[in-house]
């Protein structure tokens, strides 16, 4: 199994290298609207952030959006993972490696580019003049460099949350498509036992994330869930109201106990009394 993530700033280079790379590995190639389209049953539309475009939009205006933030990314890294267990696939897309952090075997590759390169790329194929190449870039820049921080809280051109750069203008990308291949066939790269099972783990989990936050009856509740996927066991911690703890639990466990593969469910609550 194979896990390559492709991010880039502003070259369509990077559509291209996936699809060199899958005819290489015979894998699926996944894009951000193939995840959203999945994500549509975890109620991802609900949030309102799947339709905007980092480059229309500044998340500045979106700053009290923080519970809509993490539906979205809830909804988004659920659909993701149902990708991942399945098999193997490229994704490139809006920096979606920062939700798969987790699993070790996923490859991030960053596609970059000098700026003149980059500028006489984009004038080529769009018939911007130079000026407007220019300023449609480094609007680009600065709005991917934003989204990053409010979705993600990184810095997407940071290099160390990568494992290969790549300079497409001077590698090409025949020589970076054939660069990608050799790489994921590394042991780094290659899933074990153990990191199958926390694939397995993490997807179990953040469907019963998502579970809680789809049912209005658990919609608030603020908990982190671990799981065992082979025992199908959650483990569920969080804070409760000492007025209503019971129920608090009980809806907690009557909406995880449907989700696939739950067999059994272990909460851990601290009682809060300022909601008294």
């Amino acid at each position: 199994m194979s896990i390559i993530t492709i991010s880039r700033g502003s070259l369509s280079a990077t559509e291209m290298l996936a699809r060199k790379v899958s005819e290489k590995l015979n894998c699926r190639v996944v894009t951000r609207e193939d995840v959203l389209r999945a994500a549509e049953k975890y109620g991802i539309k609900e949030t309102g952030l799947g339709e905007l475009s980092f480059i229309e939009k500044s998340p500045k205006l979106l700053d009290k959006m923080g519970d809509r933030k993490r539906q979205y990314l809830v909804c988004f890294r659920t659909a993701l993972l149902d990708f991942a267990v399945k098999g193997d696939f490229i994704y490139h897309g809006h920096l979606a490696q920062f939700l798969m952090t987790k699993i070790p075997y996923v490859l991030r590759i960053l596609l970059t580019a000098p700026e003149e390169f980059r500028v006489s790329t984009l004038m080529k194929e769009s018939g911007k003049s130079r000026e407007e190449a220019v300023a449609y870039m480094k609007l680009i820049d600065e709005r991917r460099l934003k989204w990053s921080h409010f979705l993600y809280g990184v810095n997407w051109k940071d290099s160390s949350n990568y494992d290969v750069v790549i300079n497409i203008e001077r590698i090409g990308m025949t020589l970076a498509a054939e660069m990608i291949t050799d790489a994921v066939s590394r042991s780094e790269f290659q899933p074990t036992v153990e990191s199958s099972k926390m694939l397995r783990n993490l997807h179990l989990a953040s469907l019963s994330e998502v579970s809680l936050r789809q049912s209005p009856r658990t919609r608030g509740s603020e908990v982190e869930i671990d799981a065992d996927a082979e025992s199908g066991t959650l483990y569920v911690t969080g804070e409760c109201p000492r007025v209503g703890a019971r129920m608090w639990e009980d809806d907690i466990r009557s909406v995880l106990s449907h989700v696939e593969g739950v067999k059994t469910i272990e909460v851990k609550k601290s009682i809060v009394g300022y909601y008294e």
